[in-house]
């Protein structure tokens, strides 16, 4: 890994991560939901997301011609 691969996965992380905070901000604040609903929201969808990947990496596995 190069300096400019590692400095857009850094970058890529910080966004996400201020992307993130202004979600859970307008959905407390403007919206009115509890913290408590937008964590158990937010786990349930980086779930979901997690086993999305989880079959699309398994796959690849399996489809890949052996030999």
């Amino acid at each position: 890994m190069n300096i400019w691969q590692i400095g857009f996965v850094v970058r890529a992380a910080v966004s996400a991560l201020v992307v993130a905070f202004l979600l859970g901000y307008a959905a407390h604040h403007d919206l009115g939901l509890s913290s408590a609903t937008i964590r158990t929201d937010a786990l349930l969808a980086a779930l979901l997301l997690g086993i999305l990947l989880g079959i699309d990496i398994f796959g690849r596995m399996l489809r890949r011609p052996k030999g």
